[in-house]
C-alpha cells in the first residue's frame, strides 16, 4: 500500500473498509446492512471490473478500501459514515467531493490527531444527504419531462376544445336567437368546458405530473416506501370515466342537429339540447361502474389524506418530490390536496350544471325530460353520500369497541352465586364483541351529568345509537378521569359502562325541568330522565341527566325522538351462537341428554317386556 496521509479514494467499492493509515494502527470494517449493500449496488448500476482496471501506475494492485488517516473515530461518526456510503446512488461522487475536502484540511501533516477536526464524517454524511436530494430532483424533473398528457389517441383533438366558446361549439345558429336561448346553449357550452378543465387540468396533472413521474422515480430507486394506490386510489378508473364524457358529448351533438332554411334562405342549425343532455346522461350512468367509481373514490378519500399527511411526516424525500411537481406550470400553483379534492367536488357540481340548463328551458317536455336526468343524479349522490357517512360511523363503532369496557356480572352483582364451570366463562361480558354491528349507528355522543341519590352528581359520557342508549365512565388509561371539554376519540381513552344498556323499544324520556322547577323541591337544570321497562312493563333503572345547556337538552331529546321513531331492532341472535357461552351451553346440554339417555336405556333393558310374555 502507497504511503499517504490524505484520504484516498479507489474507483469502485466491493466492500467497505476503513483503515487508519499507521503502523500500529489497527484495521477497522464498517460493515452495513446486507440489504443496503445489494440496494446500493441496484441503484449504482456499477460493472465488474476486471485486474487490469485495477492496477495503478505503479503495477500495484489496489484494494476496494476507503483510507483514512489516522484519527479518532467514535461509535456515533461511524454510524454517520455507514449511512453516507450506503445511501444509494451517487455515491462516488459524494466520496469524490469529500476526498478532496479531506486532503485539503489535512494539508497540514504535522499536525497532531487530537487538534483536528472529529466531525468530518458528519460532514461526509451531509454532502452525501445533500448530493442524494439533487440526485431525486434530477429523477423526478426528468420523469415529469417523460410523462407529458396524452389523453386520447389524436394528441390535441380534444385538448383544443378548451379554447373554444360556446358558440364554437353550435355553430350555425339563428343571428335572432333570443336571451334566453342563448343562456340554455352558454349552459350546455359550460357542463362539457367545466369536464374538459377537469380531465386536463385536475386529473391529467394528477396522474401526469404526480402519479406517474412517482412511479418512474421508483423504478430508479427513489420514494420506494411510498404507495400510489393508497395515496391516488382509483384515479385512472375516474380519468377514464371523464374522458369517455367529453368524447360521448361530442359524438351525440351531430345527431341531435339538423340543418333548415330559415325565412331569408340561410342555412341554420337546431339543437335539441334535452335529448342531448338524456343520451349523455344515460351514457354517464350506463352501468354500476360510473357511480360506483366515484363512490369508491369519495370513501377512500379520507384514508387517502390521513396516508399524505404520514407520509409528508416521516418522508423527507417525498416533501422534495412534492416541491418539484409543484414548480411545474400544469399544476398551477395547486398543491396536492387541492388535486385529491377534485372528483369529490366535480361529482356534486352535474346537478348544479344541469340545474342551469333547466332554468333556461322553456317547453315543458323539455323539462321534464331534464328534471328526470337531475332526480337520477340526486338518487346517485344520495348513494355516494350514505356509503360515506355509513363508512365513517362504522370506523367510529370500530374504535368504540375497542374502548368499551363492559364490568363482567361478577362486578355488577356480587352477591350473585356462580357455579365454577361457568365463573371463567363469565369474567367477560359478551356484548363486548357486538357493538360494531354493520346496521347499527351512531346518532349522537356527549358528556352528561348522571343525578344520583343525595344530589350527587357523576359526570358520564352518553352514547345514543338507533336501537339503544348508552351511558358510560370516560376516563383516561392511566384512571384519570377526562375533564369537560377535552377531545374524544382518542386511543388513550376508555368508557366504563355504568348502566345496563337500554333499548329504545323499552324506555320513557321526559323533560325534568318544568316539572321540578314548579315543585320547587329540587334545583334540577337542563335535566331530562331515561326510564328503561322490561318487555313486562317493569321498571329496571331510571337515569336523570342534566346537559350543559338548555340547547343542548332539546337536542338531546330532539334526538331520542327520532331514533325511537326510527328505531331498528338489531338481531344479534346469530352473533350471539359465536360466544363461548352459547357453545358452553350447548355442550352441557348434549352431555346431560346423552346421560339421560343412557340412564334411559339402562332403565329400559331391565324392565320386562310385557307384550312378549302375553304373547308366549
Amino acid at each position: 500500500m502507497a504511503d499517504s496521509t490524505s484520504l484516498t479514494l479507489f474507483h469502485h467499492l466491493r466492500g467497505n473498509c476503513l483503515i487508519r493509515q499507521h503502523e500500529d494502527a489497527e484495521i477497522m470494517t464498517i460493515h452495513p446492512n446486507r440489504e443496503q449493500l445489494v440496494r446500493r449496488d441496484a441503484l449504482t448500476g456499477l460493472e465488474k471490473e476486471t485486474d487490469s482496471d485495477n492496477e495503478n501506475e505503479n503495477g500495484n494492485i489496489t484494494d476496494n478500501v476507503i483510507i483514512v488517516p489516522h484519527l479518532q473515530v467514535s461509535t456515533n461518526e461511524l454510524h454517520l459514515f455507514n449511512r453516507a456510503i450506503s445511501s444509494g446512488g451517487g455515491l462516488l461522487a459524494d466520496l469524490q467531493r469529500a476526498t478532496m475536502a479531506a486532503q485539503n484540511f489535512y494539508e497540514d501533516i504535522g499536525s497532531e490527531t487530537n487538534k483536528r477536526s472529529p466531525w468530518v464524517l458528519k460532514r461526509l454524511y451531509e454532502w452525501s444527504h445533500r448530493a442524494k436530494s439533487r440526485e431525486i430532483v434530477k429523477h423526478v424533473e426528468k420523469a415529469i419531462q417523460e410523462c407529458n398528457i396524452t389523453v386520447d389517441v389524436d394528441e390535441g383533438t380534444l385538448k383544443s376544445y378548451l379554447e373554444y366558446s360556446w358558440y364554437d361549439i353550435f355553430p350555425s345558429l339563428p343571428k335572432t336567437l333570443s336571451e334566453i336561448e342563448k343562456k340554455k346553449f352558454q349552459a350546455v357550452w359550460e357542463l362539457f368546458h367545466s369536464e374538459l378543465i377537469f380531465l386536463y387540468k385536475q386529473l391529467a396533472v394528477l396522474k401526469y405530473v404526480y402519479k406517474e413521474p412517482l412511479k418512474k422515480c421508483q423504478v430508479e430507486g427513489c420514494l420506494l416506501t411510498i404507495e400510489p394506490e393508497l395515496l391516488f386510489g382509483n384515479l385512472d378508473q375516474i380519468f377514464k370515466i371523464s374522458q369517455k364524457f367529453c368524447q360521448s358529448f361530442l359524438s351525440i351533438l351531430p345527431d341531435v342537429s339538423k340543418e333548415i332554411d330559415n325565412n331569408d334562405g340561410e342555412k341554420i342549425k337546431e339543437y335539441d339540447i334535452a335529448t342531448l343532455i338524456v343520451q349523455l346522461f344515460e351514457r354517464f350512468n350506463k352501468g354500476p361502474s360510473t357511480i360506483s367509481a366515484y363512490q369508491a373514490y369519495c370513501i377512500n378519500y379520507k384514508a387517502t389524506i390521513e396516508y399524505l399527511t404520514s407520509i409528508r411526516q416521516r418522508e423527507e424525500r417525498f416533501l422534495e418530490f412534492e416541491k418539484v411537481c409543484m414548480g411545474d406550470s400544469r399544476c398551477g400553483r395547486l398543491q396536492l390536496e387541492d388535486l385529491l379534492i377534485c372528483p369529490l367536488q366535480r361529482i356534486t357540481r352535474l346537478p348544479i350544471l344541469l340545474k342551469e340548463i333547466l332554468k333556461y328551458t322553456t317547453k315543458e317536455d323539455d323539462r321534464n325530460k331534464i328534471e328526470k336526468v337531475i332526480e337520477i343524479m340526486h338518487e346517485s349522490l344520495r348513494s355516494i353520500d350514505d356509503s360515506v357517512q355509513w363508512l365513517h360511523n362504522f370506523e367510529r363503532i370500530q374504535q368504540l369497541q375497542n374502548q368499551v369496557v363492559w364490568p363482567n356480572i361478577m362486578e355488577l352483582d356480587n352477591k350473585s352465586f356462580i357455579p365454577e364451570f361457568l365463573k371463567t366463562i363469565l369474567s367477560r361480558q359478551f356484548c363486548e364483541n357486538l357493538l360494531a354491528h354493520p346496521r347499527r349507528k351512531l346518532i349522537h355522543e356527549g358528556i352528561l351529568t348522571l343525578v344520583e341519590a343525595g344530589g350527587k352528581l357523576i359526570e358520564s359520557y352518553a352514547f345514543l345509537f338507533n336501537d339503544m342508549f348508552l351511558l358510560t365512565k370516560l376516563k383516561k388509561s392511566n384512571g384519570k378521569l377526562v375533564k369537560r371539554g377535552s377531545n374524544v376519540g382518542t386511543k388513550q381513552e376508555v368508557f366504563i359502562v355504568q348502566k345496563q344498556p337500554v333499548p329504545l323499544d323499552s324506555c320513557v324520556f321526559c323533560d325534568a325541568d318544568s316539572a321540578e322547577s314548579q315543585g320547587g323541591s329540587s334545583s334540577l337544570k337542563n335535566a331530562f330522565v331515561v326510564i328503561h321497562l322490561t318487555r313486562y312493563y317493569q321498571v329496571v333503572s331510571v337515569s336523570t341527566l342534566q346537559a350543559s345547556s338548555k340547547e343542548e337538552k332539546e337536542f338531546w331529546i330532539n334526538k331520542f325522538q327520532e331514533s325511537i321513531e326510527n328505531y331498528e331492532c338489531i338481531q344479534l341472535k346469530d352473533m350471539l351462537k359465536c360466544t363461548p357461552l352459547f357453545s358452553s351451553i350447548n355442550l352441557r346440554q348434549s352431555n346431560i341428554q346423552k346421560t339421560s339417555n343412557d340412564i334411559y336405556h339402562k332403565e329400559t333393558d331391565k324392565t320386562p317386556n310385557v307384550s312378549s310374555q302375553k304373547t308366549v
